[in-house]
């Protein structure tokens, strides 16, 4: 996920916390939490940051 990427799911979320948000900002934000999601460099349960 980009810096930009970020920002704009952060974007949406306020718009969509606001109840601001169009049909296609929530898809966008929807696919943006996806990337979120699934980033291994965001992954908290990733293999270099668990023990043992």
């Amino acid at each position: 996920m980009t810096n930009n990427d970020f920002e704009r799911l952060n974007d949406l979320a306020d718009k969509a916390l606001n109840e601001v948000v169009t049909d296609n900002e929530l898809k966008e934000f929807s696919q943006l939490l996806n990337v979120w999601n699934e980033s291994t460099e965001l992954n908290l349960y990733s293999r270099r940051n668990t023990f043992g």
